[in-house]
């Protein structure tokens, strides 16, 4: 990933931070706990991808509760490729005061700077799916686990499942000129958002028994505006505004905001998706 690519979402993680991560990171601790009880002990555990750290939080209060019983633990690494993200990731850890057991990172899940079977497991909570090269993220997490190490990530469902996908961006596309609309390549991970389409993805890249669950949660944003101002910062959801005009812009903000506003009750209250996305949880061969 280009530098370029890691300062745009370095210039939203103040605004996700806010927004998006007591969402996000709520179902990423939810990924880690659905796993913790299947960690070896001392387990040596690496995020990719870990935006603001709200997993690799939950990780490092893992393994502090394993020293508290037992005198011993294992380690976290997290990582994102975003020096932005990197930063605010570094604050969370850096407020559980346990220097020796976490450190977070810059490093490209594409292609990672660690040894071979470097940890007993690695997660990746909405992070994986959405890089460049997909295959080469899951081969990454599949070269840096020892055989039989955890991989367990978090992908969106796609719109007929997963009203967030639908909802959020239904009245963008409606109001998008006709030659964006028309031009709009189909989203890759949309080829990995049913649990067959992810299972035979990740298997091909060296994991074996993979376990797919649906998981269901409400992204609640304060108003209808503060939502459509994520969305406008967001680099996958700004994407698609990236060759309108002003005037155009404007136009679809007034098709979001009028359809959330409806959803929302008015422009004052808040509005609430429900979302939906799949855990995987498989091992390495």
């Amino acid at each position: 990933m280009t530098n370029e690519q890691s300062d745009v979402w370095g210039w939203h993680a103040a605004k996700y931070a806010r927004f998006a991560a007591p969402f996000t990171g709520y179902i990423a601790q939810s990924l880690f706990l659905s796993v913790a009880g299947r960690l070896p002990p001392e387990a040596r555990i690496l995020e990719i991808a870990c935006g603001t750290g709200e997993l690799a939080r939950a990780a490092v209060l893992h393994c502090l509760e394993e020293r508290r019983t037992t005198g011993r633990c294992g380690g976290v690494v997290a990582t994102d490729f975003s020096p932005g993200m990197v930063a605010l990731a570094k604050k969370t850890l850096d407020a559980l005061d346990a220097p020796d057991i976490a450190r977070a990172e810059v490093q490209d899940g594409q292609a990672l700077g660690f040894d071979p079977a470097s940890f007993d497991a690695v997660f990746s909570a909405f992070g994986i799916f959405l890089f460049p090269d997909r295959n080469a993220g899951w081969r990454e997490a599949a070269r840096v686990l020892r055989p039989g190490g955890l991989l367990a990530t978090a992908v969106w469902r796609g719109p007929e499942d997963n009203a967030l996908a639908r909802l959020q961006m239904a009245p963008v596309v409606s109001a998008l000129p006709e030659r964006v609309r028309s031009s709009l390549p189909r989203s890759g991970w949309l080829d990995i958002a049913s649990a067959e389409g992810l299972e035979k993805e990740v298997r091909a890249a060296g994991f074996v028994a993979p376990e797919v669950s649906v998981f269901n949660a409400v992204l609640t944003a304060p108003t209808p505006q503060a939502m459509w101002d994520m969305m406008r910062e967001n680099p996958v959801s700004n994407s698609l505004l990236a060759a309108c005009s002003d005037e155009e812009i404007a136009v679809i903000e007034r098709s979001v905001l009028s359809a959330f506003e409806a959803l929302a009750g008015g422009t004052d209250r808040p509005v609430r998706f429900d979302a939906s996305c799949h855990f995987l949880i498989a091992r390495r061969a």
